[in-house]
């Protein structure tokens, strides 16, 4: 077990009921109920998942797939020795508030959408969790030039000591706030861009020739799997990660549609996957059964999890989307970031459904709802 310090375990101890507006997790709930129901956290697993940054060395890593309504924010806590070769990841930073100037532009100088404040949900559950704003980021990953998944970059890049930034390299030039975002990372003293993915090396597996092989943190391998600077739509230009630890495989398919999902599954035992966070919030032309078929082959026997970021947004996830995963996976194994959401609206979306996975020393795999599922 990580060595907690006491003032961290006391510290620990009072985030654990302070995670969410839902308070603590109600741990009177079996972890499963045999009947295809998804699995909520314990108080030993919330109280592990928040000292993490405090510990003086972990050996779990942890990934928060964040609920910022629609959108995406997943953060990556590696295994190691915090200030050493501990890493803080975080992929996609959720949408921002133009309006109330989150995106880096001054108020009122874009309308604001109603969206939702998605970097303000992150940042609230980051702090929580104990990694407040003026910590250390050691990658913040953009997969491409949509407002749901980079419009809060700018306000991590104001807020944290990010050292490095990564994004597709699509230009994006029309993107106001996308704009405004690189202008604040290049201009970040210390900052490494990293940027295009597909040519700096990030890739800690084959790292181009010549580039400096980027460090995820110990025991992990990330690979890029896909990463398109001149796509002709950014969805299937995204970023696109294989995050493994002990065996343990994690595939982070960004907002990958139906053409991106052709190219992956081509690439057969690559993609192949304990854990795969959906692509475009469960839309209707992703997650094909081609790609499903690869991560997840038929007839292997194996844990199988479904991760879809999503909420309150018209069609999204898709029906049939939900039901090519069901099949797929199972609904005792689908989580979902969008519970609860019918009947509210945009900007009320995010902050209620975060969800947790933990693979163990051991390489043991878990996942559960941050948060008592009582509804």
């Amino acid at each position: 077990m990580p060595r907690v310090s006491p003032s961290a375990r006391w510290v620990g101890l009072a985030l654990a009921c302070g995670l969410g507006a839902a308070g603590c997790p109600d741990t009177s709930l079996p972890p499963f109920d045999g009947v295809g129901r998804t699995r909520v956290c314990t108080a030993e697993e919330l109280l592990s998942f928040q000292t993490a940054g405090f510990v003086d060395e972990r050996d779990d890593l942890w990934i928060a797939f964040v609920d910022v309504g629609h959108g995406d924010a997943t953060w990556i806590r590696t295994p190691g020795i915090p200030g050493v070769d501990a890493r803080e990841i975080l992929i996609d930073a959720g949408n921002c508030r133009v309006g109330a100037g989150d995106c880096g532009l001054p108020p009122g100088t874009v309308p604001d959408s109603g969206d939702p404040d998605g970097v303000g949900a992150l940042i609230d559950f980051m702090s929580r969790s104990g990694l407040p704003p003026g910590q250390r980021i050691d990658y913040l990953v953009a997969t491409h030039p949509d407002k749901d998944h980079y419009g809060g970059v700018w306000r991590i890049l104001d807020g944290y000591d990010v050292a490095a930034y990564v994004d597709t390299g699509i230009p994006a030039l029309d993107q106001v706030t996308y704009q405004a975002a690189l202008q604040k990372a290049e201009a970040e003293p210390g900052l490494t861009m990293l940027r295009p993915a597909g040519r700096t090396g990030i890739d800690a597996s084959r790292p181009t020739s010549g580039a400096q092989t980027a460090s995820w943190g110990r025991g992990l391998q990330v690979r890029l799997l896909s990463a398109d600077a001149s796509a002709a739509e950014d969805n299937n230009g995204s970023v696109v990660l294989m995050v493994e630890y002990l065996g343990v495989r994690v595939l982070m398919a960004a907002d990958s549609q139906d053409l991106l999902d052709s190219r992956l599954a081509a690439l057969g035992p690559e993609v192949q996957a304990q854990v795969l966070r959906t692509g475009h919030h469960g839309g209707i032309n992703t997650s094909t059964q081609p790609l499903l078929d690869a991560v997840f082959p038929p007839g292997i026997v194996g844990l199988r999890y479904g991760i879809v970021s999503a909420g309150a947004w018209e069609g999204l996830p898709h029906p049939d989307t939900l039901a090519r995963l069901s099949t797929t996976i199972g609904d005792a194994r689908l989580y979902r970031t969008d519970r609860g959401d019918e009947g509210k609206s945009r900007a009320d979306a995010a902050g209620d459904d975060h969800i947790l996975l933990r693979v163990t020393p051991e390489g043991e795999l878990t996942v559960c709802y941050a948060f008592p599922d009582n509804r």
